[in-house]
């Protein structure tokens, strides 16, 4: 086999997930009404359908003043738990794992939208929403705890694998862990033990409502990388203590926050594999396995990753949006089919920061899988002689879909 490691099976907790390949948690904005949608699990589905192993869902909802964009799913409705089981069979049917990923905004919350006043550890505004929140009550954390909890249980009624923790870039488990946004005087803030209490006790809420038997994992914050915050040193003692609870299956692993968010998703200036190395320092201190992402876009590079035993299994987001057989295609050898995701960012953190759907500027599918794509065309009755005048990607595309329905073409 071309890719040996990428393409071997890891067992996560209770769960063994048929290979390396792991579509990570990105906000798709085809959620509505706080609910998933078919056009959700068309997209989800078709990710599964090319053969990648893990699928983590964007971030549910747990709690109602968490409210960071407008179409987030709400896992603390019960209503979501019709919807959960058909995204998950879609998925389950291509024998591909699905984790749903579990997350509260805190100060990373638009009031706005919520119509409720924003939490978070303390009364200091985020760099992006400029909005000074409510420097939560012991009732508040409290509350917040036992809809995690509640929430998870929704996802496990769902027919989901497991449950990701989101304690990484955008949230706030990792605002009450970081000195940068944590500046409370009671049992939540001071010294080290204080500012994880909230993670430990939301660990342990969930596990208590999952069982034993259901997969646990936290996105962990490797690097806040801004004066102040966390940095790998905390990550790893944080990863630590996560761990020594002997509650979790795995960490996966994020990097920045709101103050430099082009670190979450780099663009195309940024080095392939650039958070590779946070990654490579959370396994040196932890035994859970280890996901490592960021600008891994090619199979040879994952599977380098996994070889040199920088990481267990490898998070690649655009990569699939782009190409949504990138795993299938990379197991058959047919590497140079791969379409590689460029990281130019105008259509999947550009249209979801406009409020938009999700898109691809070499996948004019994306979000449409349902009803659109190369599976979907049917050939042309009448064959034609096509001239495409223009070879950028308009042209290119055209000339490539008036091929696969039967036309002869010059470009």
């Amino acid at each position: 086999m071309l890719f040996p490691n990428l393409f071997s099976p890891l067992r996560i907790g209770r769960v063994n997930v048929p290979n390396r390949i792991s579509f990570s948690a990105h906000l798709t904005n085809l959620a509505d009404g706080g609910l998933p949608t078919d056009r959700l699990t068309h997209y989800l589905e078709a990710r599964a359908r090319g053969g990648t192993g893990l699928i983590i869902t964007e971030e549910q909802s747990v709690h109602p003043t968490d409210r960071a964009y407008e179409h987030l799913i709400e896992a603390f409705r019960p209503e979501v738990i019709p919807r959960y089981k058909l995204l998950t069979r879609a998925v389950h049917s291509y024998d591909t794992r699905i984790f749903a990923q579990l997350n509260h905004n805190g100060q990373q919350c638009s009031g706005s939208l919520s119509r409720l006043p924003v939490w978070a550890p303390s009364p200091i505004p985020d760099v992006l929403y400029r909005e000074t929140p409510k420097a939560m009550e012991i009732e508040d954390i409290r509350e917040v705890i036992d809809h995690f909890a509640l929430s998870a249980i929704h996802v496990r009624e769902g027919g989901f694998d497991g449950v990701e923790l989101q304690f990484g870039h955008s949230s706030l488990v990792r605002q009450f862990m970081s000195p940068l946004t944590n500046f409370r005087s009671d049992e939540y803030g001071g010294d080290f033990e204080n500012r994880i209490r909230f993670a430990l006790q939301v660990v342990a809420a969930v596990r208590e409502a999952v069982g034993p038997d259901f997969t646990l994992g936290v996105r962990l914050c490797g690097d806040e990388l801004i004066p102040g915050g966390l940095t790998l040193d905390d990550a790893k003692q944080i990863a630590q203590r996560l761990e020594a609870t002997g509650q979790l299956d795995y960490f996966n692993l994020t990097l920045a926050t709101f103050y430099n968010l082009y670190l979450v998703g780099g663009p195309m200036h940024m080095p392939l594999g650039y958070a590779v190395p946070l990654a490579a320092g959370i396994k040196e201190v932890a035994t859970l396995p280890v996901f490592a992402t960021g600008r891994i876009n090619d199979p040879a590079l994952a599977e380098r990753v996994l070889a040199e035993g920088q990481a267990d299994m490898i998070g690649v987001v655009r990569g699939q949006i782009a190409d949504p057989d990138f795993a299938r295609k990379a197991r058959e050898g047919r590497t140079e089919e791969i379409r590689y995701c460029i990281a130019c960012n105008q259509n999947c953190y550009g249209r979801v920061g406009l409020n938009k759907t999700i898109g691809c500027v070499q996948n004019p599918f994306v979000g449409s899988e349902d009803t659109e794509g190369e599976r979907h065309l049917r050939p042309a009755l009448r064959k034609k002689r096509v001239m495409v005048v223009g070879g950028g990607p308009a042209g290119m595309w055209a000339a490539k879909i008036a091929t696969l329905r039967g036309h002869q073409v010059t470009l």
